[in-house]
């Protein structure tokens, strides 16, 4: 039931890809080449007729994403970046060189308190680690933010689903949950984490208009930052225990901001790897009601969250 599952998620998603292939005016021909792929699995007959695996299928997805992304507009990629694994790959052999003055004799973040907007200026696109203590200690989701509370929202607003599936992002990074539906589906024991089940971490873009109006009055944007900066027009939530994410870049436009609403949580940064024989690689920890900074289209970076520990983070861009 789990294998059918996931192969019905790799067909939706090869379908995603299709539709925005043509809305791109990726040539028709090819488009249509592929289109038996997207229906593989609907008919066991035709599944085994073809004698196609999921390996081939997933096969076949990545080669053709591959040409998706060198057809497509950059804008397009930095919005969608979670398309398919391949999309990494393709990134990080075409991302321009960094200059390595970002990380040259940076060992640790630089640690800021009771930090003015002002003050805050000349720390503001230096591209360093930064933690910011106790910044968003006045947030009402320090005390009012958990799962059941997401839940809620989602199971009871209409389309709140269906908005991941049209551009949001969803990160399941290594769980084994492949949409909000799932992790919201799961039952009571894994979601409280207790012992003898799976642990869990996952992320995504809140963007569907009702549900970001409400979330929007437990917190706000931290006063610190510039005020003439350009902000996106959503945030992202992350929550989950012990895993957090693997090591990885953002392919996004901006800088990066993560509010530490509930737990601990150890970030592990290295430069890219033009800048190694001169940068350091080190680890630094958050508490709630601190705020990380982090150029993370140039730090390497993963996260991990203490045993035990739930951890809850609001992240956005400012550029």
């Amino acid at each position: 039931m789990q294998k059918l599952s996931k192969e019905k998620n790799i067909q939706r998603k090869l379908k995603l890809t299709q539709k925005i292939a043509l809305e791109k005016g990726i040539d028709e021909v090819l488009i249509k080449k592929f289109n038996y792929i997207c229906y593989i699995g609907e008919k066991k007959e035709k599944y085994l007729y073809t004698g196609l695996t999921r390996k081939a299928i997933i096969t076949l997805g990545v080669t053709f994403t591959s040409i998706l992304l060198f057809s497509l507009a950059v804008d397009y990629l930095l919005s969608a970046r979670c398309l398919l694994p391949i999309n990494h790959l393709v990134w990080e052999a075409t991302r321009p060189l960094s200059d390595c003055g970002y990380c040259a004799n940076v060992t640790k973040p630089i640690i800021l308190m009771n930090i003015t907007r002002q003050k805050f200026r000349k720390y503001a696109y230096s591209s360093k680690p930064i933690i910011v203590k106790n910044a968003i200690v006045h947030w009402r989701a320090i005390k009012e933010f958990n799962f059941y509370m997401f839940k809620k929202l989602y199971e009871q607003t209409a389309g709140s689903y269906e908005s991941l599936e049209e551009g949001c992002q969803f990160l399941n990074f290594k769980t084994d949950l492949f949409t909000l539906k799932e992790v919201f589906s799961m039952p009571a024991a894994r979601v409280r984490n207790e012992p003898g089940q799976e642990p869990w971490y996952v992320g995504w873009g809140n963007c569907h208009p009702d549900i970001l109006t409400k979330v929007r009055k437990y917190y706000t944007v931290p006063e610190f930052l510039p005020e003439d900066a350009e902000f996106p027009v959503t945030e992202n939530v992350f929550f989950g225990y012990e895993m957090g994410a693997v090591m990885h870049l953002d392919y996004i436009p901006r800088l990066m901001w993560q509010g530490q609403v509930k737990g601990n949580k150890t970030w592990s940064v290295a430069p890219v790897p033009e800048c190694e024989h001169v940068c350091n690689k080190f680890k630094y920890y958050v508490e709630p009601g601190d705020v990380v900074l982090l150029d993370t289209r140039v730090w390497y970076h993963a996260t991990s969250i203490p045993k035990g520990q739930f951890s809850l983070t609001v992240q956005s861009e400012y550029g």
